[in-house]
């Protein structure tokens, strides 16, 4: 996956998610950023987290995107 953050300016993180589980009330998720630097981060997803993103993964524009990507080969 593809990072930026406004602290670092134009630069792109290149990142690979290693993880997630449920601890207490959040889900984390766990992800490895790659290039140009190498970090470990987590993000704890709390339930208003994940009903957006259930939410957004739910518009038929997303939902069909991911269907695609799930049946298609990997690169």
């Amino acid at each position: 996956m593809k990072l930026t953050s406004a602290g670092l300016g134009k630069t792109e993180l290149d990142a690979v998610i290693v993880g997630m589980k449920k601890v207490d009330d959040v889900i984390l998720l766990a992800v490895d950023v790659t290039k140009p630097t190498k970090w470990h981060t987590r993000m704890g997803l709390q339930e208003k987290d994940l009903r957006i993103l259930a939410w957004q993964i739910l518009k038929p524009g997303n939902f069909w995107f991911i269907i695609r990507s799930l049946l298609s080969k990997q690169k």
